[in-house]
Protein backbone atom coordinates (compact mmCIF):
# COMPACT_ATOMS: atom_id res chain seq x y z
CA UNK A 1 0.00 0.00 0.00
CA UNK A 2 1.18 3.46 -1.02
CA UNK A 3 2.20 5.99 1.40
CA UNK A 4 -0.56 8.51 0.18
CA UNK A 5 -3.50 5.87 0.49
CA UNK A 6 -1.58 4.92 4.26
CA UNK A 7 -1.83 8.34 5.50
CA UNK A 8 -5.78 8.79 4.36
CA UNK A 9 -6.19 5.74 5.81
CA UNK A 10 -4.57 6.56 9.29
CA UNK A 11 -6.63 9.98 9.56
CA UNK A 12 -10.20 8.68 8.30
CA UNK A 13 -12.40 6.49 11.11
CA UNK A 14 -14.41 4.52 8.71
CA UNK A 15 -12.90 1.00 7.85
CA UNK A 16 -15.03 1.24 4.40
CA UNK A 17 -14.13 4.55 2.75
CA UNK A 18 -16.15 4.19 -0.22
CA UNK A 19 -19.24 2.84 1.68
CA UNK A 20 -18.72 6.05 4.12
CA UNK A 21 -18.14 8.66 1.45
CA UNK A 22 -20.36 7.73 -1.70
CA UNK A 23 -22.86 5.13 -0.46
CA UNK A 24 -20.84 2.35 -2.53
CA UNK A 25 -19.79 -1.31 -0.94
CA UNK A 26 -15.97 -2.32 -1.06
CA UNK A 27 -18.09 -5.93 -1.21
CA UNK A 28 -19.82 -5.39 -4.08
CA UNK A 29 -17.97 -6.75 -7.61
CA UNK A 30 -18.93 -4.55 -10.69
CA UNK A 31 -17.99 -5.51 -14.28
CA UNK A 32 -17.02 -1.68 -15.11
CA UNK A 33 -17.41 1.36 -13.14
CA UNK A 34 -18.92 4.44 -15.25
CA UNK A 35 -17.40 7.92 -13.86
CA UNK A 36 -19.61 11.07 -15.28
CA UNK A 37 -18.97 14.22 -14.24
CA UNK A 38 -22.07 16.27 -14.42
CA UNK A 39 -24.05 13.74 -16.79
CA UNK A 40 -27.20 12.30 -14.96
CA UNK A 41 -27.17 8.59 -15.79
CA UNK A 42 -30.61 9.49 -17.71
CA UNK A 43 -27.96 11.92 -20.18
CA UNK A 44 -27.15 8.43 -21.65
CA UNK A 45 -29.31 5.50 -21.14
CA UNK A 46 -32.85 4.82 -21.96
CA UNK A 47 -34.06 4.59 -18.35
CA UNK A 48 -36.67 2.60 -19.04
CA UNK A 49 -35.02 -0.19 -20.79
CA UNK A 50 -32.54 -1.11 -18.42
CA UNK A 51 -32.30 -2.37 -14.67
CA UNK A 52 -30.84 0.59 -13.09
CA UNK A 53 -31.86 1.70 -9.37
CA UNK A 54 -30.08 4.40 -7.37
CA UNK A 55 -27.81 3.45 -4.24
CA UNK A 56 -26.90 7.09 -2.75
CA UNK A 57 -27.16 10.68 -3.09
CA UNK A 58 -25.66 13.63 -1.33
CA UNK A 59 -24.53 17.53 -2.23
CA UNK A 60 -21.44 15.66 -3.80
CA UNK A 61 -22.45 12.69 -5.47
CA UNK A 62 -25.06 9.93 -6.52
CA UNK A 63 -24.78 6.27 -7.56
CA UNK A 64 -26.92 4.22 -9.24
CA UNK A 65 -25.91 -0.15 -9.63
CA UNK A 66 -26.95 -1.20 -13.36
CA UNK A 67 -28.01 -4.44 -14.23
CA UNK A 68 -28.05 -5.19 -18.04
CA UNK A 69 -27.28 -8.70 -20.34
CA UNK A 70 -25.89 -10.57 -16.66
CA UNK A 71 -23.64 -7.79 -15.92
CA UNK A 72 -23.42 -5.30 -13.41
CA UNK A 73 -22.33 -1.89 -13.66
CA UNK A 74 -21.59 1.12 -11.45
CA UNK A 75 -22.87 4.35 -12.40
CA UNK A 76 -21.38 7.71 -9.62
CA UNK A 77 -22.24 11.25 -11.43
CA UNK A 78 -20.24 13.62 -9.59
CA UNK A 79 -19.61 17.58 -9.56
CA UNK A 80 -17.44 19.18 -12.68
CA UNK A 81 -13.72 19.58 -11.96
CA UNK A 82 -10.34 17.57 -10.61
CA UNK A 83 -10.74 18.17 -7.25
CA UNK A 84 -13.92 16.06 -7.09
CA UNK A 85 -12.41 13.31 -9.48
CA UNK A 86 -9.54 12.78 -7.52
CA UNK A 87 -11.16 12.30 -4.10
CA UNK A 88 -13.52 9.32 -5.79
CA UNK A 89 -10.79 7.68 -7.87
CA UNK A 90 -8.79 7.60 -4.44
CA UNK A 91 -11.24 6.19 -2.48
CA UNK A 92 -11.74 3.14 -4.80
CA UNK A 93 -8.45 1.95 -3.75
CA UNK A 94 -9.76 -1.05 -2.53
CA UNK A 95 -13.05 -1.19 -4.54
CA UNK A 96 -13.86 -4.93 -6.10
CA UNK A 97 -13.36 -3.73 -9.72
CA UNK A 98 -10.39 -2.95 -12.22
CA UNK A 99 -12.47 -1.54 -15.04
CA UNK A 100 -12.94 2.42 -14.85
CA UNK A 101 -14.49 4.69 -17.19
CA UNK A 102 -15.09 8.49 -17.65
CA UNK A 103 -17.65 9.64 -19.66
CA UNK A 104 -18.05 13.35 -20.30
CA UNK A 105 -18.00 15.79 -22.61
CA UNK A 106 -15.29 17.67 -24.38
CA UNK A 107 -14.27 20.96 -26.44
CA UNK A 108 -12.49 20.94 -30.20
CA UNK A 109 -9.30 23.07 -30.42
CA UNK A 110 -9.20 22.32 -34.04
CA UNK A 111 -11.37 22.53 -37.16
CA UNK A 112 -11.17 18.99 -38.43
CA UNK A 113 -12.87 18.16 -34.88
CA UNK A 114 -16.55 18.59 -34.59
CA UNK A 115 -19.59 18.53 -32.42
CA UNK A 116 -20.51 15.32 -32.02
CA UNK A 117 -17.17 13.01 -32.81
CA UNK A 118 -16.34 10.88 -30.02
CA UNK A 119 -12.77 10.45 -28.62
CA UNK A 120 -10.96 8.27 -26.82
CA UNK A 121 -7.89 9.01 -25.83
CA UNK A 122 -4.22 7.59 -24.87
CA UNK A 123 -2.22 10.43 -23.96
CA UNK A 124 -3.93 13.79 -22.08
CA UNK A 125 -1.69 16.46 -20.60
CA UNK A 126 -2.32 17.17 -17.39
CA UNK A 127 -3.19 21.08 -16.60
CA UNK A 128 -5.01 19.69 -13.22
CA UNK A 129 -3.38 21.30 -10.51
CA UNK A 130 -5.43 18.47 -7.98
CA UNK A 131 -2.70 15.70 -9.54
CA UNK A 132 0.18 17.37 -7.66
CA UNK A 133 -1.63 15.88 -4.13
CA UNK A 134 -0.45 12.33 -5.73
CA UNK A 135 3.17 12.90 -5.05
CA UNK A 136 4.75 12.61 -1.37
CA UNK A 137 6.44 16.10 -2.16
CA UNK A 138 4.27 18.95 -3.29
CA UNK A 139 7.05 20.44 -5.66
CA UNK A 140 7.34 17.07 -7.45
CA UNK A 141 4.30 17.37 -9.92
CA UNK A 142 5.16 19.46 -12.44
CA UNK A 143 2.41 20.77 -14.57
CA UNK A 144 1.41 19.79 -18.08
CA UNK A 145 2.93 16.33 -17.49
CA UNK A 146 1.08 13.71 -19.60
CA UNK A 147 -1.21 10.89 -18.18
CA UNK A 148 -2.36 7.86 -20.47
CA UNK A 149 -5.18 5.80 -20.52
CA UNK A 150 -5.36 1.74 -20.45
CA UNK A 151 -4.42 0.73 -23.97
CA UNK A 152 -6.23 -2.83 -22.94
CA UNK A 153 -9.63 -1.24 -21.94
CA UNK A 154 -9.12 1.38 -24.76
CA UNK A 155 -8.80 -1.69 -27.03
CA UNK A 156 -11.78 -2.61 -25.84
CA UNK A 157 -14.08 0.04 -26.30
CA UNK A 158 -12.74 1.12 -29.36
CA UNK A 159 -14.02 -2.33 -30.69
CA UNK A 160 -17.09 -2.29 -29.01
CA UNK A 161 -18.11 1.14 -30.65
CA UNK A 162 -17.06 -0.20 -34.30
CA UNK A 163 -19.11 -2.97 -33.66
CA UNK A 164 -22.20 -0.43 -32.79
CA UNK A 165 -21.26 1.86 -35.97
CA UNK A 166 -19.85 4.65 -34.10
CA UNK A 167 -16.26 6.17 -34.90
CA UNK A 168 -13.57 6.86 -32.50
CA UNK A 169 -10.50 9.09 -32.53
CA UNK A 170 -7.85 8.98 -30.57
CA UNK A 171 -6.21 12.50 -30.13
CA UNK A 172 -4.18 14.34 -27.72
CA UNK A 173 -6.25 16.38 -25.11
CA UNK A 174 -5.54 18.73 -22.19
CA UNK A 175 -7.06 19.04 -19.07
CA UNK A 176 -7.49 22.09 -17.17
CA UNK A 177 -9.06 24.00 -14.55
CA UNK A 178 -11.41 26.71 -15.29
CA UNK A 179 -13.91 27.02 -18.60
CA UNK A 180 -13.79 30.78 -17.90
CA UNK A 181 -9.76 31.12 -18.44
CA UNK A 182 -9.24 28.56 -20.90
CA UNK A 183 -9.48 30.22 -23.88
CA UNK A 184 -6.73 33.16 -23.45
CA UNK A 185 -4.44 29.96 -22.92
CA UNK A 186 -5.78 28.12 -26.10
CA UNK A 187 -3.05 28.76 -28.18
CA UNK A 188 -0.71 27.93 -25.77
CA UNK A 189 -2.15 24.24 -25.39
CA UNK A 190 -2.76 23.79 -29.14
CA UNK A 191 1.19 24.75 -29.00
CA UNK A 192 1.32 21.74 -26.70
CA UNK A 193 -0.22 19.42 -29.14
CA UNK A 194 -3.45 19.33 -27.48
CA UNK A 195 -6.37 19.10 -29.90
CA UNK A 196 -9.27 18.23 -27.66
CA UNK A 197 -10.02 20.09 -23.93
CA UNK A 198 -12.11 19.08 -21.12
CA UNK A 199 -11.03 19.26 -17.09
CA UNK A 200 -11.05 16.15 -14.96
CA UNK A 201 -9.74 12.93 -17.07
CA UNK A 202 -5.74 13.69 -16.53
CA UNK A 203 -6.40 13.74 -12.73
CA UNK A 204 -8.85 10.12 -13.67
CA UNK A 205 -6.07 8.33 -15.34
CA UNK A 206 -3.06 9.67 -12.84
CA UNK A 207 -5.43 8.86 -10.06
CA UNK A 208 -6.28 5.55 -11.11
CA UNK A 209 -2.93 4.38 -11.89
CA UNK A 210 -2.02 5.27 -8.44
CA UNK A 211 -3.86 2.96 -7.26
CA UNK A 212 -3.96 0.14 -9.78
CA UNK A 213 -6.97 0.66 -11.93
CA UNK A 214 -7.60 0.38 -15.37
CA UNK A 215 -8.95 3.74 -17.06
CA UNK A 216 -10.30 4.63 -20.33
CA UNK A 217 -12.48 7.51 -21.76
CA UNK A 218 -15.31 8.23 -23.84
CA UNK A 219 -15.81 11.88 -24.60
CA UNK A 220 -18.53 13.41 -26.74
CA UNK A 221 -17.55 16.91 -27.97
CA UNK A 222 -19.31 19.31 -27.13
CA UNK A 223 -18.12 22.71 -29.07
CA UNK A 224 -15.48 24.07 -31.10
CA UNK A 225 -13.81 27.70 -30.26
CA UNK A 226 -11.72 27.72 -33.44
CA UNK A 227 -15.10 27.50 -35.41
CA UNK A 228 -17.09 29.65 -33.45
CA UNK A 229 -19.24 26.83 -32.18
CA UNK A 230 -19.20 27.72 -28.57
CA UNK A 231 -20.08 26.15 -25.35
CA UNK A 232 -22.49 29.21 -23.70
CA UNK A 233 -24.82 30.18 -26.76
CA UNK A 234 -25.00 26.30 -29.48
CA UNK A 235 -27.52 26.85 -31.52
CA UNK A 236 -30.33 24.12 -31.44
CA UNK A 237 -29.30 21.97 -34.34
CA UNK A 238 -26.01 21.47 -32.88
CA UNK A 239 -26.87 20.78 -29.84
CA UNK A 240 -29.10 18.44 -30.30
CA UNK A 241 -26.49 16.64 -33.10
CA UNK A 242 -24.18 16.30 -29.75
CA UNK A 243 -27.41 15.30 -27.77
CA UNK A 244 -28.18 12.66 -30.23
CA UNK A 245 -24.40 11.36 -30.24
CA UNK A 246 -23.90 11.55 -26.66
CA UNK A 247 -26.80 8.66 -26.06
CA UNK A 248 -25.02 6.47 -28.45
CA UNK A 249 -22.53 5.96 -25.52
CA UNK A 250 -25.33 3.65 -23.99
CA UNK A 251 -24.32 1.06 -26.71
CA UNK A 252 -21.23 0.46 -26.12
CA UNK A 253 -20.57 1.29 -22.14
CA UNK A 254 -23.40 -1.98 -21.85
CA UNK A 255 -21.07 -4.36 -23.53
CA UNK A 256 -17.81 -3.48 -21.33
Amino acid sequence: MNKLIECFIKNCVADDVLQATYGISNHEKFDCVFVAPVWAPEKIFDLQKIDIEPIYADACSMSYRIRQNGKKYLFVQLHIGAPNMIDFCLSCYQMNCDNFVLVGSAGSLVLDIDMGDVIVPSCVISGNGATAYLCENLGEKKLFDKAYSSETLNDKIRKVALKNGMKTLDVPVVSVDSVVAEYIHADEFREMGAQVIEMEVATFFQSMEYIGKKASALLVISDNSSAGKHLIGRAEDEKAHYYQMRSKLRDVLLEL
